[in-house]
């Protein structure tokens, strides 16, 4: 081949080569999350990363990795070259890059977006931060460039209790009845954190109140799926019942005011004993339906009423 062939085919080689280079946006990248460095995308939701504290306080905050407050995740993405970095969430998550206002104030719990862009130039880095106040349903955490996507998962951490809900009480209290679960004589309810997590444990709850015997604080079975307490049989004719969660009222940080109280007032007395006052029962209504009909039947009788006699009970 002559010189000026290989010359033309080395210019035509490198205008080639040109064409086909790797795009400015074609970058690759590694992320740090929460000060871990470089960690890989996770498959699945088991693997999903928690934030240090609930969010009581009412604002977002990190600090630093070690922080006991932190109650956000911190992403930090790292990227080789010149790119755009997509950030989405799903589930019950929202996404920032900053933790505070334009005056210097930390946001609010809810603050955020389900969606981040943001363009870099050269080798250089991003960092957002993601949070969820749900434990059930861990939040998705997708970084893309345009070659290369990573996926996360953030999840909440429980908080304290805070509420009592779905309270069942005892329709009525029989005497003679063991202090125990396996009994009518319980009451069953559920607790939550401030954001409505099912909260399991740690949690203080006392029944007491007046016409019976009251076990005091309630347990959790994890059988059943339900915090329960007891009362014993009374004598009484009734009973009433005051149910008392322990919880820090944290209102004052934007959050609803604590459900700590439920009531109820409900018969009692042994089966024997309210059989007996329901045939009580029947036989004053018989006595008077009988004394209605004799009056009906003597009107009846003479002519003063166009109907029929009717039977004696």
């Amino acid at each position: 081949m002559s010189k000026k062939l290989i010359a033309v085919a080395a210019a035509a080689a490198l205008a080639l080569t040109g064409l086909v280079a790797t795009p400015a946006n074609a970058a690759t990248f590694t992320v740090d999350v929460d000060a871990s460095t470089g960690v890989s995308s996770h498959a699945t939701s088991a693997s999903a990363v928690a934030a240090g504290d609930d969010n009581n306080t009412g604002t977002l905050d990190y600090s630093s990795s070690g922080s006991a407050t932190r109650n956000v995740v911190r992403f930090v993405v790292n990227s080789s070259a010149t790119s755009t970095i997509a950030v989405n969430i799903d589930g019950a998550g929202k996404l920032t890059d900053t933790l505070t206002d334009a005056a210097g104030a930390a946001l609010k719990v809810g603050a955020g977006s389900s969606s981040l862009s943001k363009s870099v130039t050269g080798a250089t880095s991003y960092t957002f931060y993601a949070y969820t106040n749900s434990t059930t349903v861990p939040a998705k955490v997708t970084i893309a460039t345009a070659t290369d996507t990573k996926t996360y998962w953030v999840k909440a951490t429980v908080g304290a209790a805070y509420n009592l809900v779905n309270v069942v009480f005892p329709a009525s209290v029989l005497s003679g009845e063991s202090n125990s679960n396996t009994n009518e004589n319980v009451v069953k309810f559920d607790i939550t954190d401030q954001f409505g997590n099912a909260v399991t444990s740690g949690a203080t709850a006392t029944l007491s109140g007046v016409g019976a015997t009251f076990s005091g604080a309630a347990t959790y079975d994890s059988t059943r799926k339900k915090w329960e307490a007891n009362v014993s049989g009374s004598t009484q004719s009734n009973v009433s019942m005051q149910l008392e969660l322990t919880a820090t009222d944290i209102s004052a940080n934007g959050f609803s005011k604590p459900v700590k109280y439920a009531f109820k007032s409900v018969s009692a007395g042994s089966i024997a004993d309210q059989v007996t006052a329901l045939k009580a029962q029947v036989s004053a209504l018989t006595a008077d339906y009988n004394a209605l009909a004799t009056k009906w039947n003597a009107r009846v009788a003479s002519k003063k009423a166009p109907k029929k006699a009717v039977a004696l009970k």
